[in-house]
């Protein structure tokens, strides 16, 4: 099950490089393991009480270019799946913020960002355990990079339906 956590803050560490900001994150005061790309936390959610779901962007303002997205996994203290939206030669059509974003059931979330022609924005569907999945599967290359993985904790994909 899904829900919206105020309990995780994200702190920036200083800056390496101009325009790259990486981030730590602690949920109840408890510092997760790793760094994350981007510095303004957009929004947290538990999943099953074993997961945190993140969205981070780079600073929280309107033109952001790059949406990361994060699952955290409590037990481990580690993130256990990625993806990133927007950016490199697309970051021209992603001059938004994230917007609209809403739980539709236990498992799936709807939400804006550099939404596409003919869509509705982006579905977001949390697994109980990470499915197999092929490597090299490059569905939506040109919008949303992930790591090579063979397997997946979440999966996004283009929504087809108006939610309005």
């Amino acid at each position: 099950m899904i829900q919206m956590i105020s309990n995780v803050v994200v702190k920036p560490l200083p800056l390496r490089k101009p325009g790259e900001i990486y981030s730590l994150v602690e949920v109840d005061g408890i510092g997760c393991n790793e760094k994350l790309k981007g510095g303004y936390l957009e929004a947290a959610f538990s999943y099953n009480d074993d997961y945190i779901l993140l969205f981070v962007s780079q600073n929280g303002d309107a033109w952001e270019e790059i949406l990361s997205i994060y699952l955290l996994d409590l037990k481990s203290n580690k993130i256990v799946d990625r993806a990133r939206i927007g950016g490199g030669a697309y970051a021209w059509l992603s001059a938004c913020c994230l917007r609209d974003i809403k739980i539709l059931s236990d498992n799936t979330i709807s939400f804006e960002f550099m939404s596409l022609k003919d869509s509705d924005g982006w579905l977001l569907e949390l697994f109980n355990k990470p499915i197999k999945t092929f490597p090299f599967a490059l569905r939506y290359l040109p919008y949303i990079s992930r790591p090579i993985s063979s397997e997946r904790y979440f999966l996004i994909k283009k929504n087809k339906i108006s939610l309005k």
